[in-house]
């Protein structure tokens, strides 16, 4: 890595002598005050480790908050500034690799925040000795903020990749809500799944740990009735995988490993293409990815909540992940014409007319299995469950996911500017459409007009059980018929615009010489 041209261009042009001696010089004044203050501190010290914990803490936090959401914002800026100046070209075409270009700009654009952290870190080792903390929890704590800010730099820099140009402000604005989704989601879900935090800001809580394994509940019990004894300070964290409870530190680690694994294969395929041929992952790759999500998922899924609402937030994240996917895999009309000149106008493959139905069919159809076989191996036996249903239901949102995206694919072939936005639009107006109709003629309240909302709306499917089926069977049925249908209409009318794109070009009637 040090050999990296990029990385070093980089490191050239944010660490000049000048900068970095003035951002070193400020630190180490800030660092000097405060840490004259903290000595002189007159209030009471509060817990057994004095102040110093706490502003362990906060010098974590802060760091976290540099190196993650600052880098991520250097990531951003990377690629887009150089498309932007028309400077990007140049690198494409260097002598370096892929996997090389893309490494130097993920370490090399936030190297001024690695030096803004680095410029901290005696105070951090002040607080350290003043809370008699141990530096090997010091250093896990290093380590859980450089992997979570590495993938959060990797995450940046496919975004500024994928930026065009225009959409430089909402890029960041995305970076930085989808950090805080991150850090925050796993609080939401607790209830579902048995894993805690993932994102960098998790390191604020490894620094003020006290052992590093989590003692079982009856040695807690007898530390806190023996005389003598006090509460642990900080227990570390502890998920449960596959029902097994294991330290978090190890799985936030691994996790966010593979997560930066995805991300660096991502930019690698397409750092060095043009935009215009940009595939973020082969079909079998994005294939594997839904799968690796999935097994996370089931591998810490807390199956003794409400088992209907467990599928459910199963099912809405399988969702958000397949769309997400989908959307990667939908092809322009550029890469379509290319896609048929390469194949000759009379060997169009049925893969293609039908593109990305096939492709979401066996993803999404094999996450669905994943769910159901999860469901009935782990299902406690008192549970409200039947197989048939469970299956309908997935299939049910699997055909409404086949759809929506069939309508993306095909208005991203049709001529006009932005076509997925405009796609998306349409799409959102729809729903916003029908769900206020429907709501006003009082679908959603009466039991007995409920199942015709599955016509339009996926909704329906979260709320059907048993007495609801035997209600209105032949509606649920029709519905999910319908909804065939309407992917076969898309599918002919797709079928349609590739042959008009697979005819060649009319030739120019010649004129005729003027004698």
């Amino acid at each position: 890595m040090l050999n990296n041209p990029e990385f070093i261009r980089n490191v050239r042009a944010q660490l000049r002598p000048g900068k970095a001696v003035t951002t070193l010089v400020i630190a180490a004044v800030l660092e000097l005050v405060a840490g004259f203050g903290l000595l002189h501190i007159t209030a009471p010290a509060t817990g057994p480790h004095g102040w110093g914990f706490m502003l362990l803490r906060g010098l974590f936090w802060l760091q976290a908050l540099i190196l993650a959401a600052g880098g991520g914002i250097a990531c951003v800026n990377a690629i887009y500034k150089e498309k932007d100046q028309n400077t990007f070209d140049y690198q494409r075409v260097t002598r370096l690799s892929p996997l090389e270009l893309a490494l130097g700009k993920l370490f090399g654009a936030p190297v001024y925040m690695y030096f803004l952290c680095l410029c901290f870190t005696p105070l951090l080792i002040f607080a350290a000795i003043r809370g008699h903390q141990s530096f090997g929890f010091v250093l896990a704590a290093y380590a859980v903020l450089i992997i979570g800010s590495i993938l959060v730099h990797a995450f940046a820099l496919l975004i500024s990749l994928l930026t065009v140009r225009g959409s430089h402000t909402t890029a960041i604005i995305f970076i930085l809500v989808a950090l805080w989704l991150f850090s925050n989601v796993f609080t939401v879900t607790s209830r579902y799944l048995y894993l805690d935090a993932l994102s960098p800001f998790y390191s604020s809580e490894v620094a003020v740990q006290t052992i590093w394994s989590s003692p079982a509940a009856e040695d807690i019990d007898d530390l806190l009735v023996l005389p003598g004894t006090r509460q642990l300070d900080a227990p570390p964290a502890t998920d449960r995988l596959f029902g097994y409870r294991v330290l978090h530190l190890p799985v936030l680690v691994i996790i966010d490993l593979l997560l930066v694994g995805w991300l660096l294969l991502a930019l690698a395929r397409n750092i060095k293409r043009d935009p215009n041929q940009y595939e973020l992952y082969s079909p079998l790759q994005t294939c594997a990815l839904a799968v690796f999500i999935n097994f996370v998922l089931l591998a810490f899924v807390n199956w003794h909540a409400n088992f209907i609402d467990v599928q459910a937030a199963l099912v809405n994240i399988n969702i958000l992940v397949l769309s997400a996917l989908g959307l990667a895999q939908l092809r322009n009309r550029d890469r379509m014409r290319r896609i048929l000149r390469a194949q000759g106008q009379t060997a169009i493959s049925w893969i293609d007319l039908t593109w990305p139905t096939p492709f979401l069919f066996v993803t999404s159809l094999t996450a669905c299995l994943m769910i159901f076989a999860g469901a009935t191996y782990t299902r406690n036996p008192l549970a409200e469950w039947s197989p048939g249903f469970a299956i309908f239901r997935l299939l049910f949102v699997m055909v409404w996911l086949l759809r929506d995206m069939q309508f993306l694919q095909w208005m991203m072939l049709r001529r006009g500017k932005r076509p997925l936005v405009i796609g998306v639009l349409y799409l959102s107006v729809c729903y916003a459409c029908v769900w206020i109709v429907l709501s006003s003629f009082g679908f959603f309240r009466d039991v007995d007009r409920m199942p015709f909302t599955a016509f339009f709306l996926p909704t329906p499917m979260y709320f059907l059980d048993h007495p609801a089926w035997v209600l209105r069977p032949a509606i649920w049925g029709s519905a999910f018929v319908a909804q065939w249908v309407l992917l076969a209409l898309l599918i002919y009318a797709q079928r349609e615009t590739i042959l008009e794109l697979a005819q060649p070009p009319s030739p120019e009637p010649t004129r005729a010489a003027a004698v």
